[in-house]
């Protein structure tokens, strides 16, 4: 099952995150000049106008003329697949990465659903594996801006369920055969032994 993340609602959850971003960052250099310029009284408005606030424009117009069009870059080129084996996530932007996850290595799913994604009724659903990946989030792969997360969610959960029911009946039936072999060699060296 091919799954694309909904374009519209995700960058919408991308501007609201830079608009906090961003509002913070001026909130911080306003109480900055504020202490600056009530404390010292060799820095005046002008020229904590002229230095910082020069810096900070500079940074917020790079921050949203890259980071926006990137952000956008990455959310387009965004899909997974759901197949009978694994789930594969593919993303990238210059480089194309799939990243293709075994259910017998996926340990739990992790639904997240942040303020801004209920707000735009959308989730994130995390893969947790044994290994959890070398990501610093804990988790191997993640399937963002779906919208219909808890059907996709609860389908993933069983195939992972599936999988391990049909893992642990082989296991079993491979070990069952091991351990007749094992008596029916034993009593063969037995046998052997007393004629």
């Amino acid at each position: 099952m091919q799954i694309k993340p909904d374009v519209k609602r995700l960058m919408r959850r991308e501007l609201y995150t830079f608009l906090t971003i961003s509002l913070v960052v001026i909130l911080s250099t306003l109480i900055i000049q504020a202490l600056v310029v009530g404390l010292d009284d060799e820095v005046n408005n002008t020229e904590f106008l002229y230095y910082v606030w020069s810096w900070v424009g500079g940074f917020l117009l790079i921050f949203w003329t890259l980071g926006y069009w990137l952000a956008y870059l990455w959310i387009i080129n965004l899909s997974y697949a759901i197949e009978t084996e694994r789930v594969v996530v593919s993303k990238g932007i210059i480089t194309k990465k799939k990243v293709s996850i075994p259910y017998a290595a996926i340990t739990d799913f992790t639904l997240s659903r942040s303020l801004y994604e209920r707000w735009l009724e959308i989730a994130t659903i995390f893969i947790q594996t044994a290994g959890q990946g070398a990501q610093a989030g804990g988790h191997e792969g993640k399937l963002e801006g779906l919208v219909d997360f808890e059907d996709i969610h609860k389908t993933l959960r069983a195939r992972v369920r599936n999988f391990e029911t049909s893992a642990s009946e082989e296991s079993d039936s491979s070990t069952d055969s091991e351990l007749l072999q094992s008596i029916l060699d034993e009593v063969k060296n037995i046998n052997q032994k007393l004629n």
